[in-house]
């Protein structure tokens, strides 16, 4: 079984959306945009005890309660001969389907409500035909869909003691006990008699009883006794029973304190109690921003969890603000949901190419917190980065806060990141430098290679080949000058490429950023680093050098960077966020 797409319509802040889906699924976006509001109309659908309270006047888009609310999931049953979880959900639709061959699914929640009720009434429909679905068998408050589907939801402000406690007689069944248990639990019992016998006899305990029951008897003329059993007497020996913590080669218990720790056990919990009682339903986990109170190691440490444990979250929807818990992602439909006004949703399924995987984490790592801007700007390496954090630093402070970021993309392909970040709606800004590339076993034949990475995001052929004779026994600085030379007569010859490249947010450096700077404010470059060639001076070690140069620019030398065309995809970032 897959999700396919989840529509929305007349719900809460969402009029009318359409959210392709996956089974693996994370939803983020700013504050009050509708996140909650998302997940809540997956309860309404599939979980019981939200649908039977039924829908509210507020749960009706903007209260217009004139029109029907409309939650509708798609599923894909494809893989039936292979999905247990296909068969059980087959085995309840029955004449729902009218074919077999049907491999898409619709189950449709609609809500209307009922003025005199004062009362959206629920209505489960499912079927193979949108246009024509059938209701879902009903029984009482329970349906069909219930015998399929159960939904785990877990809020930020999990609680360990009530998640323990909650479950105890689940996870400490006697019924189900091994013939030794039996044995050793009528033993307990007789031993629990005992220890509550000798307790009755404490003459505190006695002193108390005589004191209470006359105490009693004075407000109201009853012959009863008042008794003080222990909670063993009436609970049974299970009640105090509760969890700590033992380390390796430590004989000392330690109560589960610390809020990290606590969230993951009850977290285990869960998981725990859902493999006891519902292991004939398909679980769906529903998770709000589960980095609350988890450090960022153990944020990691569930996000590999998350992501590589099938057995356990095979389906779930994740909300979260947290990069650490998508450091594990792959195969993930990423739902952006964004625009105060006008509430608007985008998905993309993120996949990481086979030739990336090596790198799986930095990669996550790099994307992971562009994901939460409004707007990018990729640049090759962290000379580009920290040279721009400084001069947004002093002109536009409050950038990041404002929805900007700037997001380095080292050895990697830039299409990667742009082609994810535009299917989520993020706008991208792209500095690169105008590298040449010799081609292999051919001394004199270079590549575009930055032109052609340029036109390879927007999908262009790649410009042909350029020759470089370059003298035998020629020094590395005349060679450089002379790669220089034919980068700025490629970039001229070019020009209406690179035209094209900018009206699609895409700078493209003459030579490189060392030069770019140098256009803009030598003179500055040349006091700071105290060098009549401070260009070579930052190549020959980039990034640490680049520290020095940056320790040194003042405001007014960021003001005239930022206000150069050599840098107009910064001012590009920073006009956006200002």
């Amino acid at each position: 079984m897959k999700f396919v797409k989840l529509q929305l319509k007349n719900f809460r802040n969402f009029e009318d959306v359409c959210i392709e889906l996956d089974n693996k699924n994370i939803i983020f976006g700013m504050n009050d945009v509708g996140k909650t509001n998302f997940m809540y109309a997956l309860r309404f659908l599939l979980d019981r005890e939200i649908r039977k309270q039924g829908f509210s006047q507020t749960d009706f888009h903007k209260n217009d309660i004139s029109k029907t609310i409309e939650i509708i999931l798609t599923v894909d049953l494809s893989d039936f001969d292979e999905s247990e979880d296909t068969k059980k959900l087959v085995s309840q639709i029955k004449g729902a389907r009218t074919s077999e061959s049907g491999d898409v699914f619709h189950i449709k929640l609609e809500g209307k409500f009922d003025d005199k009720e004062m009362y959206g009434n629920p209505i489960l429909k499912w079927g193979d035909d949108l246009t024509n679905l059938h209701e879902v068998p009903m029984k009482g408050v329970s349906s069909s869909l219930d015998n399929v589907f159960k939904v785990v939801y877990i809020n930020p402000l999990i609680n360990l003691e009530q998640i323990f406690s909650k479950n105890k007689s689940i996870i400490f069944n006697e019924s189900e006990s091994e013939e030794n248990d039996s044995e050793l639990i009528r033993e307990i019992k007789g031993l629990t008699n005992q220890v509550n016998e000798k307790i009755g006899q404490l003459s505190v305990i006695n002193n108390f009883e005589t004191a209470i029951t006359n105490e009693y008897r004075n407000l109201k003329d009853e012959k009863i006794t008042i008794e003080m059993k222990s909670e063993m007497a009436i609970k049974g020996f299970f009640s105090d029973i509760i969890p700590y913590i033992k380390k390796e080669n430590d004989d000392n218990y330690y109560p589960t304190s610390g809020d990290g720790r606590r969230k993951l056990l009850s977290y285990s919990i869960i998981n725990h109690v859902n493999k006891l009682q519902h292991n004939d339903k398909i679980l769906i986990y529903l998770i709000e921003e589960p980095e609350n109170s988890l450090h960022r190691s153990l944020q990691i440490a569930f996000s590999k969890q998350l992501f590589e444990n099938a057995s356990i979250y095979k389906y779930f929807f994740i909300t979260t603000h947290s990069a650490e818990i998508l450091y594990y992602m792959d195969d993930t439909r990423l739902i952006r949901i964004y625009s105060r006004d006008k509430v608007e949703c985008s998905s993309y399924l993120y996949y990481i190419d086979s030739s990336f995987k090596s790198i799986k984490k930095k990669l996550n790592r790099e994307l992971s917190n562009a994901l939460f801007a409004e707007k990018v700007l990729l640049v090759e390496g962290p000379s580009e980065k920290i040279l721009f954090e400084k001069i947004l630093s002093e002109i536009s402070p409050n950038y990041e806060l404002n929805g900007g970021y700037i997001l380095e993309v080292g050895g990697t392909s830039f299409k990667h990141y742009i082609e994810t970040l535009n299917n989520l709606e993020i706008k991208t800004i792209v500095k690169t430098d105008n590298d040449l590339r010799a081609r292999k076993g051919k001394v004199s034949i270079f590549e575009a290679f930055g032109l052609n990475r340029c036109l390879k995001i927007l999908g262009k052929e790649e410009v042909e080949d350029i020759e470089i004779v370059l003298p035998n026994g020629i020094k590395k600085r005349k060679k450089i000058e002379i790669i220089n030379d034919k980068k700025r007569e490629l970039f001229r010859k070019y020009k209406d490429l690179i035209l094209e490249l900018k009206r699609h947010h895409i700078y493209l450096s003459e030579v490189d950023l060392e030069n770019d700077l140098y256009d803009a404010v030598g003179s500055q470059m040349e006091e700071i680093l105290e060098t009549k060639d401070p260009v070579t001076y930052l190549q020959n070690k980039k990034l640490f050098n680049m520290v020095e140069l940056i320790e040194g620019l003042t405001k007014e030398d960021c003001e005239d960077i930022i206000s150069h065309e050599n840098f107009r995809c910064l001012k590009e970032l920073y006009q956006v966020v200002r």
